[in-house]
């Protein structure tokens, strides 16, 4: 029987192009391209204007919630596959066996991480790209940060409290192209226990069209699906020990555990600005008080909990080197 004539599906040949995500990789991993410094002071918060871009039509929101993993010498930061749904996470294995054998400082190392990535472009004051910048840059906040401490529901009317996704399901979509709203973003330097931190205060201004062009958001997007890479088990595994060549490795500046700590600070009730606060910078003698925010703010609550239950058998510690050298065997035999 000859087979049936098939249907015109011209429309949808396509072909992939890999040259573009080696580019974005490049760029990441160039130091200050294409990511978002925000300027900060130990002694004031510094003043930081951006305007979040608007989506692209097939991105579900303008921003990309990400669980990752610190991993290897270099901190390569991967998507944790247990956290994403993915499959099973070679870092996830290794922590628990870490964290029930008693290395505890070890496993915290692998714990997962939430990271939003957000397109933004800098703003002057008055809403308006500056001349000499007009380029979009890749903000990175963590989970307090953005979508604020685990368990805490904040009052939508205390804005100084709220994290940025607060802003989001009050206002709605902060990047939209015509009725998005510019952003404040008030930063300082801060201790946190063993950790230098940036603490931040968000506010945002009345809705107003976006300032940029079509042609800088058509040229200048980042990807956000592909701002962290997936990687395979065994991959994974060569990158915990060092051996993985690192040519697709996208390594955020400055140390993780310097970022992953950060937190939201509360905001003095002011009023002046556009953004309904002071817009000068703030001056403080001495470092504001800061309470120290232990790693298990990002951990999933039901994996804290199992924290505290396998924590309390206190088992003999285990050897990080042969927790990891059984790791490989265990991926050597399913390979």
């Amino acid at each position: 029987m000859p087979r049936k004539k098939a249907p015109d599906m011209s429309k949808w040949a396509s072909e992939m192009d890999i040259g573009a995500t080696r580019q974005l990789i490049e760029e990441l991993q160039a130091e200050g391209k294409p990511w978002d410094k925000l300027e900060s002071d130990a002694k004031k918060y510094i003043t930081n204007y951006r305007r979040i871009c608007p989506k692209r039509p097939e991105w579900q929101n303008p921003y990309q919630i990400v669980p990752v993993h610190y991993l290897g010498p270099s901190s390569r930061m991967v998507v944790c596959r247990k956290e994403a749904g993915i499959g099973e996470c070679p870092a996830c294995n290794l922590r628990w066996e870490l964290h029930d054998g008693g290395a505890e400082a070890e496993s915290r190392q692998l714990r997962t991480s939430i990271r939003t990535f957000i397109n933004v472009v800098h703003i002057d004051s008055d809403g308006n790209i500056p001349e000499d910048d007009g380029k979009v840059y890749l903000l990175g906040l963590n989970q307090l940060q953005f979508l604020g401490k685990r368990g805490v529901e904040y009052d939508p009317d205390e804005e100084s409290e709220l994290p940025l996704f607060g802003f989001f399901e009050k206002y709605g979509d902060l990047s939209h192209v015509t009725a998005g709203r510019d952003l404040l973003i008030k930063a300082k330097d801060e201790k946190s226990g063993d950790f230098d931190v940036q603490a931040l205060k968000f506010s945002v201004a009345e809705p107003s069209p976006f300032p940029g062009t079509s042609e800088l958001l058509d040229e200048g997007l980042v990807d956000l699906p592909e701002v962290v890479t997936i990687i395979e088990p065994e991959e994974m595994v060569a990158v915990i020990e060092g051996r993985a060549t690192g040519t697709t490795a996208i390594a955020m500046p400055g140390a993780p555990a310097q970022i992953a700590e950060a937190a939201t600070a509360p905001a003095e009730p002011t009023g002046g600005s556009r953004f309904g606060g002071e817009e000068a910078e703030e001056e403080e003698t001495e470092p504001a008080a800061t309470t120290e925010e232990e790693p298990a703010a990002e951990e999933p609550a039901a994996e804290a909990a199992d924290d505290d239950a396998r924590a309390a058998a206190k088992p003999p510690k285990t050897d990080p080197a042969a927790a990891l050298k059984r790791l490989r065997e265990q991926q050597d035999k399913k390979e």
